[in-house]
């Protein structure tokens, strides 16, 4: 049984634009899965750089991924223009979950989800998100 992914918003919080390079591609000809993930890390840290922060220094903590999800819509294909758009989606105690919709020309082509959590590397332990994260993101869904 497919997995299904339904965005928590209409409107994405950050775009980044992304192209699917010859390595990207696998033994079938097409961008392979497990570069789905590269490219949600690549959006997520050039989210979190154009506020300031990287993803081992917000305010002082770090991210983890708990878990990811992927499902896929369509085939992207080596030297394509794609995007990745970044929703937020439900807030936990030590964090939030990231949507993230792969798409080509208005064709998605993946949607990703990761659950993010804020890690004190220094006490080696979970952390509640930054506020001077959290301020900067959009209302988390109900």
């Amino acid at each position: 049984m497919r997995i299904t992914l339904e965005l928590p918003s209409e409107t994405p919080f950050f775009v980044h634009p992304i192209q699917v390079r010859a390595a990207d591609i696998n033994y079938a000809g097409h961008l392979g899965n497990d570069r789905l993930l590269v490219y949600a890390q690549e959006a997520r840290a050039n989210w979190l750089w154009s506020l300031g922060f990287g993803e081992l220094d917000i305010d002082g903590l770090g991210i983890i991924l708990a878990d990811a999800a992927l499902q896929f819509k369509n085939e992207a294909f080596a030297a394509e223009q794609l995007e990745v758009a970044l929703y937020r989606g439900a807030d936990s105690k030590y964090g939030f979950d990231l949507f993230y919709d792969v798409t080509r020309d208005g064709v998605l082509i993946a949607r990703i989800k990761t659950a993010v959590l804020f890690y004190d590397y220094g006490q080696r332990c979970l952390a509640a998100p930054p506020k001077s994260l959290i301020l900067q993101l959009p209302a988390a869904p109900h």
